[in-house]
């Protein structure tokens, strides 16, 4: 599925509305006191947790949401209705910033499902209010507040199980479209995938999110290629697949690796404690003599990583790995 990760909006709280002027007027009762209700209050414009949404592709197109405004008050100390709170549903990790001030008003998460980023009106006071021993018929009421109107940055953190790392045409979009029902674009250029893409992995017991993340070159952590873009949301995955073009040199293989390391090291988040694997891609185009000493290379200078030989095309050692992910997530 496509995936969009940013959405700029503007976020309009409803306006309060007035207090009302009145004073009762009956039959027999000719000068009956101040009665003007209270305005209601307006509408405050709310960002909350959907468990059910994993991007903000439904934002896409969207650019003002406004809540309802407040009803004025009424004679016979009739307060106004209060606007109707607007509600904009986005999936856990969505961290939302003030766009005028670069504010971080917070992040979206089960134990934070429900944050206001532009607060209601309050409707103004009727006369009914400033009635006092002095002012038996006040004529005084109070307009209710305006509006809040903010420019607001919604940003997804993606939360996905497995994230797939690697440079540019390591296989991440054939493996992610051949284990999940992912349509990755596939294409043996750089930057074919420009935006994440998610796939679901399932068998008779759960099911693993797996992201593959657009290609990261070096010099992404200072925001070279398409930079610190996506590094994010590999912060975001619970586990890392770091795959390498088997069909390179030993050296240039190694080197590959390292160059995602380094980045993932020179981030300005720790992603140290995020276990990952080495998957040795494209293994149908290489003779079982240099797999092996690929493989020995790679378990020589990184000894407790876990290294999976698989070939996309083939199919060849896609079972195993997937087996082992459903063991591990």
């Amino acid at each position: 599925m496509a995936f969009f990760d940013e959405a700029r909006i503007q976020a309009i709280s409803g306006k309060g509305g007035n207090g009302c002027l009145s004073f009762r007027r009956e039959k027999y009762i000719p000068r009956g006191g101040p009665d003007g209700g209270d305005g209601g209050n307006g509408g405050d414009v709310v960002v909350t947790l959907d468990n059910n949404l994993n991007s903000l592709n439904h934002l896409k197109g969207k650019r003002v949401f406004a809540a309802k405004v407040g009803k004025s008050g009424a004679g016979k100390n009739m307060k106004g209705e209060s606007g109707e709170n607007l509600t904009i549903p986005v999936p856990n990790g969505t961290i939302i910033h003030a766009l005028e001030t670069g504010e971080l008003i917070g992040e979206i998460s089960p134990e934070s499902a429900e944050i206001v980023i532009a607060k209601g009106g309050k409707g103004g006071l009727g006369n009914a209010r400033f009635k006092s021993s002095t002012n038996q018929s006040p004529r005084k009421i109070t307009n209710g507040e305006d509006s809040d109107n903010r420019e607001i940055l919604l940003e997804l953190r993606l939360i996905a199980d497995v994230g797939l790392l690697g440079l540019p045409n390591a296989g991440k979009s054939t493996l992610i479209s051949n284990i999940t029902n992912s349509k990755s674009k596939i294409g043996n250029y750089a930057f074919t995938t420009l935006d994440p893409e998610l796939g679901v992995m399932e068998n008779e017991i759960k099911k693993i999110t797996i992201a593959d993340l657009p290609g990261i070159i070096e010099g992404a952590s200072q925001g070279l290629g398409l930079g610190t873009k996506f590094l994010k949301h590999a912060y975001r995955t619970k586990f890392l697949l770091h795959l390498v073009d088997g069909t390179q040199t030993i050296q240039d293989a190694l080197k590959s690796f390292d160059i995602i390391e380094k980045e993932l090291e020179d981030f300005h988040l720790d992603f140290s404690n995020q276990k990952r694997w080495i998957c040795i891609t494209k293994t149908d185009l290489i003779d079982q003599e240099s797999l092996s000493d690929l493989i020995r290379e790679f378990q020589t200078k990184y000894p407790s990583t876990a290294i999976y030989p698989i070939s996309s095309l083939s199919g060849d050692g896609l079972d195993i790995l997937s087996e082992e992910l459903f063991k591990q997530i």
